[in-house]
């Protein structure tokens, strides 16, 4: 009976092996510099608000258009 790869390894052994991988594949990152993050982020949060006001008019409309028909 052949055992498969790895069953024998302890938990705690395949837990280190994980954690240095994920520790080699971090250094690999290339990280923004704190002002691109800056700049992205402000980005972000001007989307976000324009798409906001964009479904809240959309909303609106639909609102006044339904009530316009059914009575309100």
């Amino acid at each position: 009976m052949a055992r498969e790869a790895g069953v024998g390894r302890s938990v705690i052994s395949r837990v280190n092996g994980y954690i240095r991988e994920v520790m080699s594949e971090l250094r690999k990152v290339v990280w923004p510099t704190r002002e691109e993050a800056r700049r992205l982020t402000v980005m972000v949060i001007i989307i976000a608000g324009a798409v906001g006001l964009f479904l809240g008019a959309i909303d609106l409309g639909f609102t006044r258009l339904v009530s316009l028909f059914f009575g309100g």
